[in-house]
């Protein structure tokens, strides 16, 4: 099934709705794909315990997993003619076993010691070494060392090249892990580096139309897109679309997403520079061209459909052209209550207001009243926080706004900050029975960071204010 991203995952301050966060985690760094088999020459018994050892990790059940291979490790026929190499697999097995099981400091440890005995065995560029730098690498980063992570990560490209050469794309998982390092400790600069060189090691073995060329650029735009380089993502999703405009048919759905992909970007773009007329403009085009294709495919996949249409009606909301907007939504409306479609529930995507633009106020108050600003550090702000209560109307516009919780209180200039930034959000309206309806007591709130100053100065300034409409109103 195609799953289509719909535009209401765009929210302003949100550089891609669709990115997937960047974690250091063994699941993120697939190190599952780690895992190495006894060898040929190991002992039956050894060979025996291996599919219990990956059943156990396939089960998540690590303390179960980490038992097996810790027999695996005893399990080593010491006389045999690969007796040391059979160990170092052993070790490294176990020592993935240990890494999901959070136990990184024996993970290293045991990590090391496989490291080293392939060394002593193979050389210090054994091809062997890969793997397990590699699972070192991870296990450092997931202890908090990042640094020895992308050390240990250099160490196992120069083995890769020694070995395979340095345009191999026997590389490409040590580089991909590398760049998850750096985007996760913010260093974007070198991140963009590795990806640079991925798409250099795909471009130079494969043609810029050929198909080969879609997941390297699929990472490409998702890259650019938490980087908020809203240029070079859609130059990414516009390769992509090329590409597949040349592979497939003209109602082909694998033409949606990029598609949507680029509208969404489009969208981002005419929101930040505040520009509404919109009728001709390529966002719209390019929703209207992935709602032709849905309908017309030959693959009768009503979600795709549903999520097409619900991403036009999204647009015009954005955009506050209702009339369009109500038009789209009722079609969705319709087609989920149309005969054949039991069992799916219309309220489901309609029960509660769905944001589709949010723009955050600035999370540090800093008004004018500390000269000294510029010398102050994190460890001179306090928190503070606001909750705003509203009610979307039937446009998805918000009305009604009222602070009901502040901590620090009487902070006007904060609250008028986050008053001006509610009142910009945007949402899919609710709908009950295929009528857009008003949904009252929703609630935003925001936390931000403030100098003393600033609140002493706006709690004066407040009462003054106060004094003032007293004494005109006595």
């Amino acid at each position: 099934m195609l799953v289509i991203v719909s535009v209401a995952a765009i929210a302003d301050g949100d550089s891609n709705g669709a990115t997937a966060d960047v974690s250091a985690t063994a699941a993120r760094y697939d190190l599952s794909a780690l895992i190495q088999p006894p060898p040929t020459s190991a002992i039956q018994q050894q060979r025996d315990s291996f599919p219990s050892f990956v059943d156990a990790l396939a089960n998540k059940s690590f303390t179960e997993a980490e038992v097996f291979a810790k027999q695996m490790v005893v399990q080593v026929d010491v006389d045999s003619i690969d007796a040391a190499f059979s160990r170092a697999l052993a070790l490294h097995n176990l020592a993935s076993a240990q890494h999901f099981n959070g136990n990184y400091i024996s993970a290293t440890q045991n990590y090391s010691d496989a490291l080293d005995i392939i060394a002593r065995e193979d050389g210090n560029v054994s091809p062997w070494l890969i793997l397990s730098l590699r699972g070192l690498a991870i296990a450092n980063l997931d202890a908090g060392r990042p640094d020895e992570a992308i050390l240990t990560f250099d160490r196992a490209q120069h083995v890769s090249d020694v070995n395979y050469g340095p345009q191999s794309l026997e590389q490409l998982p040590i580089l991909n892990s590398k760049m998850l390092v750096y985007l996760n400790y913010d260093e974007p600069g070198a991140a963009l580096e590795v990806l640079d060189r991925i798409y250099m090691l795909h471009s130079r073995r494969f043609a810029r139309d050929s198909e080969e060329l879609l997941p390297t650029l699929h990472q490409r735009a998702q890259v650019y897109g938490k980087l908020d380089m809203r240029a070079e993502e859609r130059r990414a999703w516009k390769h992509i679309l090329a590409i597949k405009q040349d592979h497939y048919a003209e109602n082909d759905p694998a033409l949606i997403e990029p598609n949507i992909k680029i509208a969404q970007i489009d969208i981002r773009n005419l929101r930040k520079i505040g520009y509404r007329s919109v009728t001709t403009s390529a966002a719209e085009k390019h929703l209207k061209r992935a709602l032709r294709i849905a309908e017309n495919s030959p693959e009768d996949n009503w979600e795709t459909r549903k999520d097409c249409l619900l991403s036009i009606a999204d647009f015009y909301t954005l955009f506050d052209m209702k009339g369009r907007a109500r038009r789209y939504y009722a079609a969705a409306w319709d087609l989920l209550s149309s005969d054949g479609m039991s069992g799916v529930d219309p309220t489901k995507y309609f029960e509660a207001p769905v944001p589709l633009a949010q723009p955050k106020p600035d999370s540090y108050a800093n008004f004018e009243h500390n000269p000294n600003r510029q010398n102050m550090g994190p460890d001179d702000y306090l928190e503070g926080e606001m909750t705003v209560e509203f009610t979307v109307d039937d446009r998805g516009r918000t009305d009604d706004l009222r602070v009901v919780e502040a901590d620090p209180p009487n902070f006007l200039a904060m609250e008028n900050r986050v008053r001006n930034a509610v009142e910009e959000f945007v949402y899919r309206p609710r709908y009950v029975d295929g009528k857009p309806a008003a949904t009252s007591n929703q609630r935003y709130r925001a936390r931000y960071f403030y100098l003393p100053s600033d609140y002493e100065a706006a709690v004066a300034k407040s009462d003054k204010l106060g004094r003032q409409r007293r004494s005109e109103n006595p």
